[in-house]
């Protein structure tokens, strides 16, 4: 066989396997959120009275709890600022968080730079605050049709604080609807300049599709420090009962043996399943 013959079968399967890799990638318009859940931090840094450092050597899950409800809730009705940022610093290099998208079968970049906050409501039974924004979003220049995005903001231990938004509906093209979908891991809280740092995650599905992560600042008008504790008071943890020998004498105190860390179910507080 010629050289030739053997160009024209490589050109051949490469352009075969290129058109079956794009009809799997749009598979008629519908594709999977490009969205990754971020690592939970090793800690939370809380910056409070011009100090910072660990959440969990200086506040309780309450406090937190409070510290960002009134945070939000203080803010309410107001813009509030999102920027691309270096996770150690915490200053932004850019006035937007963006990241690539596919709207149909065009290419875009999808743009954003602030969120209106609309409503908190604090959920005390099930321990979450339930917040809505509506995202100053824009792809190529062009705001998309959406719909509030309905977020949930919980507090699993002073270490682990995650906002995340399951899905909301979004129209980037006149042919469909596409899911958007947002994950936040938050592991810096400044309540002297109202700032929250967070690993973001943003993914969409359907006939648009993409998405993003990196880390980011939100910026809020107003601080709200100091907290009010009497807003959110959580239910007090069952003594543990083991088995006591009744010819032992009791010592006073808690029993430095038992496990006084947070177990799994002790509370409601239960993150939010991706779609």
């Amino acid at each position: 066989m010629s050289v030739k013959f053997y160009k024209k079968l490589i050109l051949g399967v490469m352009t075969a396997a290129t058109t079956a890799s794009c009809q799997s990638f749009y598979n008629n318009g519908v594709g999977e959120p490009a969205i990754v859940v971020p690592k939970a931090p090793s800690s939370v840094v809380i910056c409070r009275s011009a100090q910072c450092g660990p959440a969990r050597d200086s506040m309780t899950r309450e406090y937190m709890y409070n510290a960002l409800f009134n945070l939000f809730d203080t803010n309410l009705d107001s813009v509030v600022t999102l920027c691309e940022a270096d996770p150690n610093t915490h200053a932004c290099f850019e006035n937007y968080i963006q990241f690539p998208i596919t709207a149909g079968v065009a290419p875009a970049t999808v743009v954003i730079d602030s969120a209106k906050l609309l409503t908190v409501n604090l959920l005390k039974n099930e321990q979450v605050i339930n917040i809505a924004l509506d995202y100053n979003m824009h792809y190529n220049s062009i705001r998309p049709v959406c719909r509030t995005t309905e977020n949930q903001l919980f507090v699993k231990s002073a270490d682990y604080v995650l906002l995340e938004n399951t899905g909301s509906p979004c129209q980037f093209t006149t042919v469909a609807t596409s899911q958007v979908s947002q994950v936040y891991a938050i592991d810096y809280v400044n309540l002297d300049y109202g700032e929250i740092g967070m690993q973001y995650s943003i993914g969409i599905a359907g006939h648009a599709r993409g998405g993003g992560s990196g880390y980011m600042i939100m910026k809020f008008q107003k601080t709200a420090f100091p907290s009010a504790a009497r807003k959110f008071v959580l239910p007090k943890q069952a003594p543990v009962v083991t088995n006591v020998n009744p010819n032992e004498k009791q010592k006073p105190g808690l029993d430095k043996t038992l496990n006084n860390q947070v177990t799994p179910g002790q509370y409601k507080v239960k993150p939010l399943p991706l779609k």
